[in-house]
């Protein structure tokens, strides 16, 4: 299992990330609904999501799936 933090400063960013992250839980076709779960801790003022993998390759592929679906939204 393999956890990943992301730090999620403005509404607008928690949006997108849900966006992206059920767009990706969609895309790779997830047949087994534990391979993947997600969880906030909040963290003062914002929140923090942390997603949980089964393998390193779907943590790897939705790393830069989220980093490229943030800079194409400009957050």
């Amino acid at each position: 299992m393999v956890s990943l933090e992301f730090d999620l400063n403005t509404d607008s960013e928690q949006d997108a990330f849900f966006g992206a992250f059920f767009k990706f839980v969609e895309a790779a076709a997830i047949t087994d609904a534990d391979s993947i779960s997600v969880r906030s801790d909040p963290m003062g003022d914002h929140q923090v999501k942390v997603v949980t993998f089964e393998d390193d390759s779907q943590a790897d592929q939705f790393q830069t799936y989220w980093t490229q679906r943030r800079k194409w939204l400009g957050l």
